[in-house]
């Protein structure tokens, strides 16, 4: 595979995909994982290596670009766009692990790993290494994967602590009401032990600086981790509203009446015209303000300028509204298509279902972000250390 691919060319084969992703939604869905075909595909396309260090075969893609592929995606599929994102953000934060344990997970081309970044559990000092126990929730893609970066403490100190599946428990637990083909199980560790070189202070590996020396000089392992992973948080948003709004305009076209109504079609109607167009200016501004994230960080990194203080909480914040909007404009079109929207087998009811899941993920949760924002705004200090 090419190490490094135009923008217009992955995004390209993303597109692709979205016919294979789209007939497959429905049991990733049901199975409550991608099918394997999925991401075979996406593994075929490219697409999983994105942020992968070129010499491993990656993409070393910008911002802009990470985002506009993993939009078309989630026009197939919410789930597995959200996984694609985990596996390539999980190849980011390896990045800046040390050189060595790169060549160790990358050694494999078709690796795939996952993290979480909350700590849990501990890490106890056991001679030439550590002994890890703890539960980990939402490990993404972990049914597919074969290591796992999970944060813990050790002596108090968050640490980083990559492990390989085959020495983690996998608790099938992940029953939700929507994103639920993205296997976001819960990940137990007992009494794991892990080599000293395998944990690394967690400190360490989320700022400008690493711990890798061969990709010291490749401006994009500069990038925080928190903004490498917020701006990357509205894609599947855009892609899955895209699907939403495209969906409905096809049950318009049935000419189907509005019940209890003199309209014969829905589309008639004077509310419908208010619907799609809110819904549709909501999507549109939603974008603008996940574009601005990205293009933030990807123009720090153009033009070699350090991030400021006031960056992190600033991306934090357009991402968060541009949650907010997507959601809003979900609630909308979910009214618009009526009861018919709420047969589990209707292909809008999956999309609405999955926009309104991923709102509540807590790092595109637009109350906490539009909050760290207005702290910022008012001069105050972060209230979180991913923002220190």
């Amino acid at each position: 595979m090419e190490a490094t691919l135009e923008r217009a060319e992955l995004v390209d084969r993303a597109a692709e995909l979205v016919p294979l992703l789209r007939a497959n939604a429905p049991r990733a869905a049901r199975e409550r994982r991608p099918p394997r075909e999925n991401l075979e595909a996406l593994r075929d396309a490219g697409l999983l290596h994105l942020l992968r260090p070129a010499r491993f075969g990656g993409h070393e893609a910008d911002m802009r670009t990470k985002d506009a592929v993993v939009a078309e995606i989630a026009r197939g599929c919410g789930s597995t766009a959200w996984v694609a994102l985990i596996y390539n953000d999980a190849d980011y934060l390896l990045a800046r692990f040390p050189d060595e344990l790169q060549e160790l997970v990358f050694a494999d081309p078709d690796t795939r790993a996952t993290a979480t970044l909350i700590p849990k559990g501990r890490a106890e000092r056991r001679g030439d290494g550590y002994v890890v126990s703890g539960r980990w929730p939402f490990n993404t893609g972990c049914m597919d994967a074969e290591w796992v970066m999970q944060p813990t403490f050790c002596d108090g100190v968050p640490v980083q602590v990559l492990l390989p599946y085959s020495d983690v428990v996998i608790e099938d637990d992940w029953m939700v009401s929507g994103m639920s083909g993205t296997a976001s199980n819960t990940v137990r560790a007992d009494e794991v032990f892990v080599p000293e070189d395998r944990v690394v202070r967690q400190v360490d590996v989320v700022g400008e600086t690493h711990l890798s020396d061969r990709n010291a000089d490749t401006p994009l392992y500069r990038i925080p981790l928190i903004l490498e992973l917020l701006t990357g948080g509205p894609a599947p948003f855009t892609g899955m509203s895209a699907t939403a709004v495209e969906l409905s305009l096809a049950q318009l076209a049935e000419e189907r009446p509005i019940a209890y109504t003199g309209y014969a079609a829905r589309r008639d109607a004077a509310i419908t015209h208010h619907q799609m167009a809110e819904a549709s200016l909501l999507i549109e501004s939603a974008g603008h303000h996940a574009a601005s994230a990205a293009g933030l960080v990807d123009a720090r990194i153009a033009d070699g300028e350090p991030f400021r203080p006031e960056d992190k909480a600033r991306v934090w914040g357009l991402v968060s509204y541009a949650t907010k909007l997507h959601a809003q404009a979900a609630e909308i079109l979910r009214a618009a298509a009526g009861a018919g929207c709420i047969r589990v087998d209707s292909p809008l009811n999956l999309v609405l279902r999955d926009i309104q899941a991923l709102a509540a993920h807590a790092a595109m949760m637009p109350a906490t972000g539009i909050e760290h924002y207005g702290r910022s705004l008012c001069g105050l200090p972060p209230a979180t250390p991913l923002l220190a």
